[in-house]
């Protein structure tokens, strides 16, 4: 008879365990999404975080993170990693079980083959019950993306005219390498180069200043970049474009080179978009500058292009270029070059570089004929 009773006691109690778990599996439970960096070269890993955190009192036998992936996301292995039976997208789930206030953090890598912007879908928190027959899900709230961007133009003929472009720069190199014109200070911020630190104004200013340079002993530049795709189903042109500014902007940097960059693109920035209406259609720009950071900012346009433009061309040149400013222009388009001239009119002397996906088709035949 005790036995019948003690199993009896068994059986409500493991009853009432599994309606407990089953009803609080989930509390005091959260999860995260964490990018180790937005930015992404095509091709390489990104690594990913899904974190799960148990902050109350009591342990939890089952947990799971759980996050869909589409199938632009190329999963670097195939560890905890199952493809969907429709083969249009992958899942990564970890399961574990966590002590009182313990965290897990479960990494995974992945590569993007394209130039451009992707969005990571929320994660979810599964939990289950006390015998593991029952689970409970919930979406976490976040937004990550992820940004790509376009890979470097390779042709000789586009090194040889940045070349000569760089050559026309009417600046003695000593001058700006070690510049004797300063037209005052200013506190340092993350954009300007170590080497323009007055130090002994930092020590009387509390404080790291930096000298204001008389802008005539310094070399700079304006890269505007018009990049329309009319062919939906063509889009290589507008793509050329961009990887042909990056290795603009790229080799700008190389040559301590400072410029300013703006692309004239519409961009999707979801609910910016939807609160300030069509005020977010404009192109984005960087100002006057350079340095690991602003090349960093440039990437970061050119991968979030849609390569839809948001003013024409003559507009955006218009807007984006002085010519009172007397500062040399390198326009990355796919219009014809001579609308591009008859927009910019640079002053007589300062150099204007226009170059066009045009210049990669020709040097694509080229090769073929001499082949």
């Amino acid at each position: 008879m005790s036995a019948v009773i003690f199993a009896l006691l068994l059986v409500a109690t493991a009853l009432g365990l599994e309606r407990y778990s089953t009803a609080h599996s989930l509390d005091d439970v959260q999860g995260r999404l964490e990018v180790e960096d937005h930015l992404v070269e095509a091709g390489e890993p990104a690594v990913i975080h899904l974190v799960v955190r148990n902050s109350g009192p009591r342990w939890k036998m089952f947990l799971a993170a759980k996050l869909h992936l589409n199938k632009e996301f190329l999963p670097c292995a195939e560890h905890h990693i199952t493809q969907d039976q429709t083969g249009w997208g992958h899942t990564v789930r970890f399961t574990t079980w966590l002590r009182p206030g313990q965290e897990a953090d479960f990494s995974t890598a992945l590569r993007l083959e394209r130039r451009g912007r992707y969005v990571l879908e929320p994660m979810q928190v599964i939990g289950g019950d006390f015998l593991g027959l029952v689970e409970q899900s919930r979406t976490e709230r976040g937004f990550h993306e992820l940004i790509v961007p376009p890979r470097e133009c390779t042709l000789p003929e586009l090194e040889e005219m940045l070349g000569g472009f760089l050559g026309e720069l009417s600046v003695n190199r000593y001058l700006y390498e070690d510049p004797i014109l300063t037209a005052g200070y200013c506190p340092y911020t993350s954009g300007d180069p170590m080497r323009s630190i007055a130090w002994k104004q930092s020590v009387r200013g509390q404080g790291l200043m930096v000298k204001k340079w008389d802008y005539t002993t310094e070399p700079r530049a304006v890269v505007l970049v018009h990049a329309d795709t009319k062919d939906y189903d063509h889009p290589e042109p507008a793509e050329l474009c961009y990887s042909m500014a990056r290795t603009v902007c790229r080799r700008l940097e190389e040559r301590a080179v400072s410029y300013r960059f703006a692309a004239n693109a519409a961009f999707d920035l979801l609910l910016n978009a939807a609160l300030s209406g069509e005020e977010w259609r404009k192109p984005l720009e960087t100002p006057q500058g350079y340095g690991p950071e602003h090349y960093r900012r440039v990437l970061e346009i050119l991968g979030r292009a849609t390569g839809q433009t948001a003013l024409s061309c003559a507009r955006f040149c218009a807007e984006y270029y002085h010519p009172q400013e007397q500062v040399s222009c390198i326009v990355v388009t796919t219009e014809p070059e001579e609308a591009v001239r008859a927009a910019v009119r640079p002053l007589p002397g300062i150099p204007l570089l226009v170059l066009t996906p045009e210049m990669a088709v020709e040097t694509a035949q080229t090769g073929e004929a001499g082949a």
